[in-house]
């Protein structure tokens, strides 16, 4: 793996035989992030959603759902109580809440108010009970904790560290739930500590890294530790920087010649998969099943690196058979299994049309790294020539209804063209020709 450090903002990118397929950008924000816990008020409670509205100190409001609110408070408007963020907000979307505080550390994430034990379900029965009988007589009244996936590999005395440490940091939070709405713990974690709970991460990991003071933190937890000393950017040594740009467009284009096309929307995230110019000689339905399998893999590395989340449409090349439909959803389900973050595969229809659902925590890369066109306000287009042609007709009409002394439209060179052979109009007007990309007009008048 890679790291890069500029200034304030992180970037660590994760590199299996030189392809990226993970990718972690940190930089200062005054937004509230996943895991960072405040002290909020309840300004409105709306029984019809079963949610209500919390005042955390931020520029707007963030929300709760009624049943993530412990029982032991007594719901009402004015409530004091500490929270903590389940979901990052957007342009469309307030911060999600919850009232079940959790505390990551290491092996556990551990929580306090209701007591359970939960192991993650990546873990093998047989290893499972091992737990279970190891973490279940350290625990207090009230007190809940996950094991992750990676405490199968965690000797004893660790996970117990864990878990003690876990509880020293709960207590230390509750002492600091006090006064009026502030955000009273900050979920940002070390770039070791984020390491060590990478799945992507493990002990043979080779890790380069661009910033002396860190090299030296990382080679005490890491034994493959190396200082990039050259010039020009390790990301830019390493090509990532094309291979992260790739990442914000739609067209995604694999080696065989087949082309998948990601698209966003507000409810969903569509895949569509392109045959392009994959070639052979294979009867049509084996065709279309050979590309539609060939692009899942593609397809998972691209949800992760692009950090999709809720729902996700896939609309395969249709014409496969049955069998071939249950292969392809179970090497999706393969796929899914991969990923650190929870993904389920909804359905599969005849046609080819995939459903999925990806647990949603953070905002995607899109979001993180771009923001809506002024020029369109994010919706991807622009006025055609066509269409302002005819508008400016219909507002030049206006103006020489009002008898101005003097009128000027500064236009690009395609409209006035258009409009110069398309529209007959007798008025006189001042050309002016405008530098500008995409089409554009605008009239300037002056009254009598």
């Amino acid at each position: 793996m890679l790291l890069a450090l500029w200034g304030k903002k992180k970037r660590v990118a994760f590199l299996e035989e030189k392809v990226l397929v993970g990718l972690e950008i940190i930089r200062p924000t005054t937004e509230p992030q996943v895991s960072d816990i405040y002290l909020g008020t309840v300004t409105k409670i709306n029984q019809k959603i079963n949610a209500a509205f919390v005042n955390i100190g931020y520029k707007e409001n963030a929300f709760i759902h009624l049943q993530d609110i412990p029982e032991a408070y007594r719901l009402h408007e004015g409530l004091k109580l500490m929270v903590q963020v389940k979901r990052e907000g957007n342009a469309t979307k307030a911060p999600l809440l919850t009232g079940m505080i959790e505390v990551s550390c290491g092996s556990v994430v551990y929580s306090y108010g209701k007591p359970f034990l939960a192991i993650s379900k990546k873990i093998k029965e047989i290893d499972k009970d091992r737990l279970q009988q190891l973490v279940s007589p350290l625990l207090l009244d009230n007190e809940g904790v996950i094991l992750r996936s990676a405490s199968v590999d965690v000797s004893p005395e660790k996970i117990k560290e864990d878990i003690l440490q876990a509880r020293s940091e709960m207590e230390e939070i509750m002492v600091r739930a006090k006064g009026s709405n502030r955000k009273i713990h900050e979920a940002m974690v070390s770039i070791p500590t984020m390491l060590r709970s990478n799945p992507l991460v493990n002990d043979k990991a080779e890790i380069i890294c661009d910033d002396a003071v860190l090299y030296h933190d990382l080679q005490v937890h890491f034994s493959d530790v190396s200082l990039f000393r050259e010039k020009g950017g390790i990301f830019s040594a390493y090509n990532l920087e094309v291979a992260i740009n790739r990442l914000l467009r739609p067209a995604v284009f694999l080696k065989n010649g087949a082309s998948i096309v990601i698209e966003k929307t507000e409810a969903m995230w569509v895949i569509d998969v392109n045959s392009g110019n994959y070639k052979s000689k294979k009867e049509v339905d084996e065709v279309a099943f050979d590309i539609n399998l060939a692009v899942i893999g593609e397809i998972g590395r691209q949800m992760k690196l692009r950090n999709m989340s809720g729902f996700i449409l896939i609309d395969f090349i249709g014409g496969m058979s049955r069998v071939q439909l249950d292969r392809l959803r179970e090497q999706m389900q393969e796929v899914a299994a991969l990923d650190a973050t929870t993904v389920r595969v909804e359905g599969l229809s005849e046609n080819g049309l995939m459903q999925l659902t990806r647990r949603k925590r953070q905002k995607s890369l899109i979001e993180e790294m771009q923001c809506a066109c002024p020029t369109c306000e994010g919706s991807g287009y622009v006025s055609s020539v066509q269409t302002l042609i005819y508008q400016m007709e219909r507002e030049l009409r206006g103006v020489f209804a009002s008898d101005p002394s003097y009128v000027a439209v500064t236009v690009t060179m395609d409209v006035m063209d258009a409009f110069l052979d398309e529209i007959s109009f007798d008025g006189d007007i001042d050309w002016m020709i405008a530098d500008e990309v995409r089409p554009f007009y605008r009239i300037s008048q002056v009254e009598h």
